[in-house]
């Protein structure tokens, strides 16, 4: 079997990816848009309010700079689309795997057994959240961190909902033994 994401185990069924809502790509995007605005402002405004920059010997280093420019707007906003599309949390049958990329060149990932999960809560918050159902979800374990957090996901409700069940399933599948060991440290 072909492993579909870093550490995947052998007999691991994939339940669900979760990604941050839309919404929040949305809001980048608007600030990347204030950028671009003020690039096309430079156009229209400086050779009225500036012209001393528009003489025969700076023309060419204006160029230069709104080349600069249009390059960093581009840049922008690749990595605004390789941050929000490598941000991800895959929820498997045995355990959640949160993969966080830090930057270009740089990720975490942080992995959490079924077993270790103590409480999951949902939460919406502030009208936008509300309106677009986006929130978090907060996962308490039993291990040595206190909470994982996944922000500003789609519908933070159901992702709790099946993350509980999933948790259910798996206690359920263990034998018995093993599931009145994982119940006793709870």
């Amino acid at each position: 079997m072909r492993s579909l994401f870093p550490g995947q185990q052998q007999n691991e069924r994939i339940v669900m990816v979760v990604r941050k809502h839309w919404f929040y790509l949305f809001e980048e995007i608007i600030v990347w848009l204030v950028f671009v605005v003020a690039l096309f402002g430079i156009d229209k405004y400086t050779p009225i309010y500036l012209p001393s920059l528009y003489t025969p010997t700076l023309i060419p280093y204006m160029a230069l700079f709104k080349n600069i420019y249009t390059l960093f707007l581009m840049l922008g906003l690749f990595m605004l689309w390789e941050m929000y599309y490598l941000n991800i949390q895959i929820i498997t049958d045995e355990r959640v795997v949160d993969i966080s990329q830090d930057g270009i060149f740089s990720h975490t990932v942080s992995e959490l057994s079924m077993e270790n999960i103590e409480d999951v809560t949902g939460e919406n918050k502030g009208f936008l959240g509300t309106i677009f159902n986006f929130g978090n979800v907060y996962v308490q374990t039993a291990a040595h961190l206190d909470r994982f957090t996944f922000k500003m996901v789609p519908d933070p409700e159901d992702l709790e909902k099946q993350l509980l069940d999933l948790y259910q399933k798996f206690v359920h599948n263990k034998e018995p033994e093993d599931r009145e060991q994982i119940l006793m440290q709870k």
